[in-house]
């Protein structure tokens, strides 16, 4: 069975050029190269080589030379390799294997020049086919593996299946039939979805070949069967009859006797109306064999005596050797010792002729492969010998251009020397005049700079008089202003006022505390303008916090905002308890201000390592792009407002980012238009 198989696929590459050859297309490939220029016109020439090369590969050899010729002369600076791809198909088909080894490497050699990756796949995938054709298995496989992994890079998917069905082959052929049907249904997957149907008939051909070789005889009837259905589309009588005559010996093997015979007579019908001698020996054969299980041994010798007579013109070996099997074997039956003796002689006759024949063809690839290596050699001897002389060209030219580059570096130095030496006159003379004219402004500076360190001193002593008189003012306005919280307050304690004195009370009091908050914060700025150093002391993070969500409380119960502890630690730490302070106050000040009634602001406090962290977040209008960029600016006002009429200076933040520096801190802001602010501080502390 397998015998046959084999020798049906070798009488499948003889016969196919001639259903293949399209010459309606060969035609109006014609018509359009006459009126066609430039790329458009070194396409067509490659087509029209391509096309050619099944019954006429002598044409393809002659348009693929006119397309690679016509490529050089317009510069093409790719598929220039393609031309003589197909020339080495053509020479393949010719039996001069030398000759189509040499063009494929050309071919090779072009597209890596040109660093054209899909040509590079196809020169390596006919390198390997060329290999495999002629039995050099190990050399095809390196070739076929590289074109796969180009056309999988390219994502070029008709160039995809040649790879798998080239790989799928030569699996088969190592009968690892587990590989070869995964690289026969990845080419059947990609043929399908390009929707040729001649390719996907082909498809769908190798895997039945497959599954019949392997004995799967559904597996095989199923795919024949399709393949079947898309030859009656494309009106493929050859490929109809190998089809159905792959299909009688599935259905011969499973003993579907009936089925076969119908099968198989199909295919005859196809194969006669064709004419084609090829297959007919093999067809006669397979028929004979179906009677032979029918019992019908009349009609089983007239088609092995058929095939006999057919397979003689054709020279099919294999086919004339099962026909003497089984005329042989039929003669047994029937004891006629004449016939069975005369059949038996020469099936063994021509079994040892085939086997002497396999061995004359292993000598022939071996020595093809032998002269394939000399020509690797001879290219690789010739390779060495250009990129030699290529060298000694390269140094003589370097050597020449070495010369004039010397004789014209030394004119170009004496030329240097002497615009050097005119001018160094020239700057000689500006520098004469540059230095007088520096000489000239250096007085003017030093005259300039007297009169700044006598302004400096003014401005100091003006500065120093400034900070005098803001510090006696402040103290002096604080003093009263106390006086006057003092005696509201004493006024508040004793009662009996109306509503309106009581009202009048409450704004004398806000105007007094707005007063003397603009005096504290002014006497931070100066203080802090001293660049005082921290005074660090130890203390309780948890105490420290209490006591300042206590005294802020009453404000905030006012206001009707719920001042809440989320997290806080009983550690001691060691920091500036007055700068954390006055920071703390400043922000919870200003959450406090800017919060709206019946919002809470949340405050945070723990330790990590030697860091004390700060959270302090409200409800508030959140800052805006705009404010975020002067958050921490003297005097800037921004643009959220406090809540109850409360004032507002611009210096709180300041003075909080002033002191956080000092004590070597960062702080940041977390905070979106309309959803609330969280400051958050990070402040180094002493070890304890």
């Amino acid at each position: 069975m397998r015998k046959r198989i084999v020798f049906l696929f070798i009488a499948s590459l003889m016969i196919t050029p001639l259903a293949a050859q399209n010459l309606k297309l060969i035609q109006n490939l014609k018509k359009e190269l006459k009126k066609s220029k430039g790329e458009k016109k070194f396409g067509l020439l490659a087509d029209v080589a391509w096309e050619y090369r099944w019954a006429y590969p002598d044409s393809t050899i002659y348009y693929a030379d006119s397309a690679y010729r016509f490529g050089q002369q317009i510069k093409i600076n790719k598929d220039l390799a393609r031309p003589l791809n197909y020339k080495g198909v053509a020479f393949n088909y010719k039996g001069k294997i030398l000759t189509a080894f040499d063009v494929y490497s050309e071919a090779l050699r072009v597209s890596q020049q040109q660093r054209d990756s899909i040509e590079i796949a196809y020169s390596n995938n006919n390198l390997g086919r060329l290999f495999f054709e002629q039995g050099i298995l190990s050399r095809s496989y390196s070739y076929f593996v590289t074109a796969l992994s180009i056309f999988k890079a390219v994502k070029d998917s008709s160039g995809l299946a040649y790879a798998y069905q080239s790989l799928a082959n030569l699996y088969r052929t190592q009968k690892d039939y587990e590989k070869a049907e995964i690289n026969y249904a990845n080419a059947y997957k990609i043929r399908l979805s390009l929707g040729d149907t001649r390719n996907i008939m082909s498809a769908l051909v190798q895997l039945g070949r497959l599954y019949l070789e392997t004995g799967q005889h559904d597996k095989a009837l199923k795919f024949f069967n399709q393949a079947d259905s898309a030859g009656q589309v494309i009106n493929d009588a050859i490929n109809l009859a190998e089809v159905k005559t792959f299909a009688a010996e599935s259905y011969l093997s499973k003993g579907m006797l009936q089925k076969a015979e119908s099968m198989c007579e199909e295919g005859l019908k196809h194969i006669l109306s064709k004419n084609n001698m090829f297959m007919l020996s093999h067809v006669y054969v397979t028929m004979g064999h179906i009677q032979v299980e029918k019992k019908n041994s009349e009609k089983a010798r007239k088609y092995f005596d058929l095939a006999l007579s057919v397979s003689t013109q054709t020279k099919d070996l294999d086919s004339k050797m099962e026909a003497h099997y089984f005329l042989w074997k039929l003669s047994e039956k029937e004891n006629k010792t004449a016939d069975m003796i005369k059949n038996q002689n020469a099936y063994l006759i021509l079994k040892d002729s085939i086997k002497d024949l396999n061995l004359a063809r292993q000598v022939e690839r071996l020595q093809l492969e032998i002269d394939i290596q000399q020509r690797e050699r001879e290219n690789e001897v010739l390779k060495l010998n250009s990129a030699r002389n290529g060298a000694i060209i390269r140094q003589q030219k370097l050597q020449n251009f070495s010369l004039i580059g010397l004789v014209g570096l030394i004119s170009v130095v004496g030329f240097v020397q002497w615009l050097n030496s005119k001018k160094r006159r020239e700057i000689n003379q500006k520098l004469t005049q540059k230095n007088a004219e520096v000489q000239r402004q250096r007085e003017e500076i030093v005259r300039q700079n007297e009169k700044l360190s006598k302004r400096n001193q003014q401005l100091s002593e003006i500065n120093y008089e400034k900070d005098t008189l803001m510090s006696i003012v402040a103290h002096d306005l604080k003093s009263p202003l106390n006086r006057i919280k003092g005696l509201t307050e004493l006024m508040e304690l004793e009662g009996g006022l109306k509503d309106a004195q009581l009202a009048y009370l409450r704004m004398s009091k806000d105007a007094t505390r707005a007063g003397l908050d603009l005096i504290t914060d002014l006497l931070d700025v100066h203080m802090l303008e001293e660049n005082t150093l921290p005074n660090y002391s130890s203390f309780d993070i948890s105490v420290f916090l209490l006591e300042k969500i206590k005294e802020f409380t009453p404000a905030a119960e006012a206001k009707g905002i719920h001042l809440r502890i989320t997290q806080v630690m009983n550690d001691e730490v060691i920091l500036d308890i007055d700068y954390l302070g006055r920071i703390v106050d400043n922000l919870l000040s200003n959450a406090i201000k800017f919060s709206g009634r019946d919002t809470v602001v949340d405050v945070a406090a723990w330790k990590v390592s030697n860091n004390v962290w700060f959270s302090i977040k409200d409800q508030g209008p959140g800052f805006s792009d705009r404010d975020k960029a002067q958050l921490f600016q003297k005097f800037k006002k921004l643009s959220a407002r406090p809540t109850a009429g409360e004032t507002s200076n611009g210096l709180g933040l300041a003075i909080v980012k002033t002191l956080i520096d000092r004590m070597k801190g960062e702080i940041q802001l977390n905070s979106d238009t309309s959803r609330g602010s969280e400051f958050i501080i990070k402040l180094p502390a002493l070890p304890i």
